[in-house]
């Protein structure tokens, strides 16, 4: 390095303090520094979750290839942290970082949103799907090996509501009967959930309204040999019972209503319990493929076991169920009938999804930015998850109950600072240990009789419904206030 002056060669640069940092430099030590935090956070809070990959992600070229002050490690965590926050904005996220550099002594961030926002964008969806992925392997890896039985699967169907933004309506349809402008759009779901462990494994959206058992033959690629799948009764068809079974997989399913069942025909297994067979459907369905309907077999040997529900609040009717688990002696009647009173955790799995974790609606204003909030909010859900799996570990081994969803959240949501002021990495572990102690105590008891009719006690503002767009309304003018009152 020459140390001579360019306007003055013969004087002597020496004394004269270093060299001014440029700001490509501070930039590439700020962005360091607030990798290095979220990381450990992340770390903490995570564990083995965290894809060892995500901590030098960085993209040769396109997105993500420059030096900015949201890194994807930076804009991952702020993301995470707002799916989990119940306000869910990004000003409280922008805040949140800009927490987290103050507690750091490190330069703060501008309050203006777009940085995150843009940053949010150019989050890559594949990136999204490979944490996933990973997130959901450590679930199972903290459950444990449940030996031969296989994976206990559960299905069903929900819908979420979406901004009115014109992206969004241009994409996803509206409600039936709904007038263009006055509602909001809806995106149609099927997950697939772990019922032992509640992981939200996989989900397949629609833009349209569509039936669940014409979305759940993109899941079926997904099941393998082993696993026993638990369904209502939209699935219970000829069709694709034959391709489970083809792929190895069990069934447990209530009999679809259209079909007639008659108990006195077929091998008798028990009481209320026969052995029939279905034939292969004559014509064929008019949506299936031709080649799907050729590779069906010409029968289906199935197990139909009448139960009926002696609890509270359920419906006094025998209630049909069809299995693919044939054998009596493994697998008795009544074991079938409390396998699929199970179904109903997938009711609660999606309780704690769009109310604890406030995915009822979504906020992103564009098809594309949807996707990506609906993939953090699965990798919050299984991250939550799987703090309950650990937590579940230090209960008593006798112990009734579950753990609270609600709880975890909470818990999650306020111990951020804590995690941040670690001074070690043994402080971090010995912190980690007392939250999931806490989580692990905050049980939800069994309530066999409970039962809340589905009623509203607060009253709200008595304002009518939209029943034109916004623009026409405002054009409209308002009626004199005697005529209110009179209304």
């Amino acid at each position: 390095m020459s140390m001579s002056s360019a306007l003055f060669p013969g004087f002597h640069r020496a004394g004269l303090g270093r060299k001014p940092t440029s700001a490509q430099l501070r930039l590439a030590l700020q962005t360091r520094k607030l990798d290095g935090l979220c990381l450990a956070h992340l770390e903490t809070l995570l564990g083995n979750a965290l894809p060892s990959w995500l901590r030098t992600f960085k993209a040769e070229k396109g997105l993500n290839s420059r030096k900015r002050t949201f890194t994807p490690i930076l804009t991952f965590w702020a993301f995470l942290s707002q799916v989990f926050d119940p306000d869910s904005s990004c000003r409280r996220a922008l805040s949140r970082v800009q927490a987290l550099c103050a507690a750091k002594d490190i330069t703060l961030i501008s309050d203006c949103t777009g940085a995150y926002c843009k940053a949010r964008a150019r989050l890559c969806a594949r990136m999204l799907i490979r944490v996933l992925r990973h997130v959901t392997d450590a679930v199972a890896m903290a459950a444990g090996d449940f030996g031969s039985q296989g994976r206990l699967l559960v299905m069903d169907g929900t819908v979420l509501t979406l901004p009115d933004s014109d992206a969004n309506r241009a994409v996803y349809s509206y409600a039936s009967g709904q007038k263009p402008g006055c509602g909001f759009p809806q995106m149609h779901l099927l997950g697939l959930f772990d019922l032992r462990t509640g992981a939200w494994l996989r989900v397949v959206k629609s833009n349209t309204r569509r039936h669940d058992s014409f979305l759940a033959w993109k899941l079926l690629g997904f099941l393998r040999a082993g696993d026993t799948l638990i369904a209502d009764r939209a699935f219970c068809s000829f069709a694709f019972i034959a391709a489970c079974q083809q792929r190895g997989v069990h069934i447990v399913m209530r009999l679809h209503q259209a079909r007639g069942v008659n108990m006195r025909k077929g091998k008798r297994l028990g009481k209320a319990d026969r052995l029939q067979t279905w034939n292969k459907p004559v014509q064929r369905p008019k949506n299936m493929p031709a080649a799907r309907y050729a590779a069906m077999p010409a029968t289906l040997k199935l197990r139909i076991v009448a139960t009926q529900i002696e609890v509270r609040g359920h419906r006094p009717e025998p209630m049909y169920l069809a299995t693919t688990l044939t054998d009596a002696r493994a697998h008795s009647s009544e074991q079938i009938a409390a396998l699929y009173l199970r179904r109903w955790n997938v009711e609660l799995f999606f309780d704690d999804i769009k109310t604890s974790q406030n995915m009822d609606m979504l906020r992103c204003q564009s098809p594309n930015m949807v996707v990506r909030e609906l993939l953090m909010h699965m990798i919050a859900h299984n991250l939550v998850r799987l703090l309950m799996v650990q937590a579940d570990k230090q209960r008593p081994a006798a112990e009734e109950g579950r753990l609270s969803f609600k709880g975890t959240i909470d818990r999650v949501n306020q111990w951020h600072c804590t995690l941040w002021g670690c001074r070690s990495a043994k402080q971090a572990r010995e912190r980690y240990g007392e939250l999931l102690r806490l989580i692990a105590g905050d049980v939800v008891r069994p309530r066999p009789d409970r039962r809340e009719p589905r009623v509203v006690k607060r009253r709200r503002d008595s304002y009518k419904l939209m029943t034109q767009p916004r623009a026409e309304m405002r054009r409209r003018p308002e009626p004199p206030k005697h005529l209110k009152k009179a209304v």
